[in-house]
């Protein structure tokens, strides 16, 4: 569990929404520009718990490290704005429910954060919460799979796991983060998706 002060969730908050602002202004892709951030070893150590490679560095070098960088002038126009707001519900997220990156962005796609902008921004941050509780109906490895468009029997195939295991994982009947190590870098390897985002170390309320 990661546990930050408020001046440190103001930093992280501010390089997010740089980030995101930026490299829509410099005309990336919603695809590159996720795929860019969460696989970032900025975004990689925070996940491991390391809070000072971001608190530390300027928005400007982030971005730099992150995206090909191009040498003009930017200003964010307005940290409490849109992308301040989209860049806040991501690591409120990550931080409550331990999230990584990789997996915020299948779940709540940077295009979706957008959209959902006009008709949330104004109300309390548990309103998100409650967005992604809808989606997590049982684990993140089904909402992965559902995503991968996967069965049972498809990443049975693919790992050689035996379906009961599959299932059970699926639908939070066995503790995947008990998993053995080999087991989840198959399943892992299979999704094509870091290990540490198929765990979680709390319990979503299930249907």
């Amino acid at each position: 569990m990661i546990y930050l002060s408020d001046d440190y969730v103001e930093k992280y908050i501010e390089t997010l929404s740089y980030l995101l602002e930026r490299s829509i202004s410099e005309d990336y892709s919603f695809d590159v520009i996720e795929k860019s951030i969460a696989y970032s070893t900025m975004i990689n150590e925070l996940e491991k718990s390391n809070i000072t490679l971001i608190a530390f560095s300027s928005v400007e070098k982030n971005y730099k490290d992150i995206f090909p960088y191009k040498d003009n002038e930017f200003f964010i126009s307005n940290i409490y704005g849109k992308y301040g707001w989209i860049a806040e519900c991501y690591i409120r997220l990550f931080l409550k429910f331990q999230i990584t990156f990789e997996v915020l962005f299948i779940l709540f796609p940077f295009k979706e954060m957008i959209d959902l902008y006009p008709l949330y921004h104004e109300m309390s941050f548990s309103h998100v919460d409650d967005l992604l509780k809808e989606k997590i109906t049982h684990s993140y490895l089904d909402y992965i799979m559902k995503y991968k468009n996967l069965s049972n029997n498809d990443l049975v195939i693919m790992t050689g796991i035996p379906y009961g295991t599959i299932n059970a994982l699926r639908y939070a009947k066995r503790d995947i983060n008990k998993l053995e190590a080999q087991s989840l870098l198959k399943i892992s390897q299979a999704l094509s998706i870091k290990m540490e985002s198929l765990l979680t170390s709390i319990n979503l309320k299930t249907k």
